[in-house]
């Protein structure tokens, strides 16, 4: 039984669609078919997500931060070589803990996820998955107030500061 804060004992690589309204999880089979990917590629593209991270939580470490996920995306171009499509190691695609909270037994987010749980608390997060469900158009997204995006902005440059070890 994992429990919120324990270490996995191996990273693991979720896939899922961009076709719907959310995220649809995919077996590696799916993802393998949907992608029109062949073994080697889809491997390939495993390998290449377990390096990435590993040099994100090196990096991080360093830092004293710990890295516990992220989002990657990937496309080959017409000669079949991989790259990477979008940001990765962002506060907007990773979530992050303090590593000197986590060892006293303290999980401390550095990330979005306080924006993600207003959600939930306001109600809005409820309503959006109900109107998806049930095929109806999504609600719109309710404003944040000034304290939460006060919040955000101090957390994106403490972090900026914080990786990159310069002055915002």
């Amino acid at each position: 039984q994992v429990k919120k804060g324990d270490k996995l004992p191996t990273p693991f690589i979720e896939c899922t669609t961009k076709l719907e309204a959310h995220d649809e999880n995919l077996t590696d089979e799916e993802a393998k078919k949907m992608a029109g990917l062949s073994d080697a590629e889809y491997e390939e593209i495993k390998a290449t997500v377990l390096k990435i991270d590993a040099i994100i939580a090196e990096e991080a470490g360093k830092r004293n931060l710990i890295h516990c996920d992220g989002k990657k995306e990937f496309a080959y171009d017409k000669e079949r070589r991989l790259m990477v499509v979008d940001t990765f190691g962002t506060l907007d695609e990773d979530r992050w803990w303090d590593a000197e909270e986590y060892a006293k037994g303290n999980i401390v987010e550095l990330s979005k996820e306080f924006v993600r749980q207003y959600y939930r608390e306001t109600g809005y997060h409820a309503a959006l998955y109900a109107a998806r469900d049930a095929g109806r158009p999504e609600p719109d997204i309710p404003p944040l107030p000034r304290e939460i995006i006060d919040r955000v902005s101090k957390l994106y440059v403490d972090m900026y500061e914080r990786i990159t070890g310069e002055k915002f």
